[in-house]
């Protein structure tokens, strides 16, 4: 988890200081001053980091995510500005008494476990080089994410001083932090659409590396 926050942090500082002086900086004679217009993207993705059809416990562990992209690419510009939300989901899950909680107080009983989260965040993409139709890209950027986890026990009693922590039968909790991202792709054009495949890492807090989703997208950009 710490070499995947050291690599979000470096790709941050390294895109979004020379995405903001590319345009300019480019030759006049290659750089067209006509940007392209505008682009969607959409993209659906599973973290290989969370993800066992066959765990102990009942059910599967599962990460998915979707994302919804705008981003922009002047001319003839390797340089693209995004806005990025991102919204995902844990599948539900039932953890045994041996795995101790994450968040919610000790309790020696089989639990129900859910976890949301969502991103909206900003950033820019490099792309490294072309060869025919395909062009692998960098990308980085930074924004504000949202978690909440919701753990229900089974046949679990809690003392009066839990009784504010379990309500409606259940532990929530939820948080909103300043996070990063960096990821790598590649870009395959059909015709005025691309297909892309892409690896991300996803940091919730600054100061507290390892909690966040690393999700390997497969998209669209139209």
């Amino acid at each position: 988890m710490q070499l995947r926050y050291v690599v979000a942090a470096s790709s941050l500082a390294l895109a979004l200081p020379l995405a903001s002086v590319s345009a300019q900086t480019t030759t006049p004679s290659v750089q067209s001053t006509t940007p392209d217009p505008a682009k969607w993207s959409f993209s659906l993705g599973v973290d290989p980091t969370a993800f066992d059809l066959h765990p102990p416990a009942p059910g599967i562990n599962a990460r998915m995510v979707a994302n919804l992209t705008r981003s922009w690419q002047s001319g003839n510009s390797r340089w693209a500005r995004h806005i990025s939300l991102m919204v995902g989901t844990d599948a539900p899950r039932v953890e045994q008494p041996i795995v101790p909680p994450l968040f919610a107080p000790p309790c020696n009983c089989a639990s129900h476990v859910m976890r949301r989260y969502a991103g909206l965040t900003a950033g820019a993409s490099y792309d490294v080089f072309h060869v025919s139709r395909f062009t692998p890209y960098l990308t980085g950027g930074t924004g504000m994410y949202y978690s909440a986890y919701w753990r229900r026990p089974e046949n679990f009693a809690p003392i009066p001083s839990e009784y504010h922590l379990y309500k409606d039968g259940g532990f929530a909790q939820s948080k909103i932090s300043l996070g990063v991202n960096a990821g790598l792709g590649l870009k395959i054009r059909l015709g005025s659409h691309e297909l892309f495949i892409e690896q991300m890492l996803h940091e919730f807090g600054i100061n507290s590396p390892g909690l966040g989703v690393y999700p390997l997208n497969i998209g669209i950009r139209f």
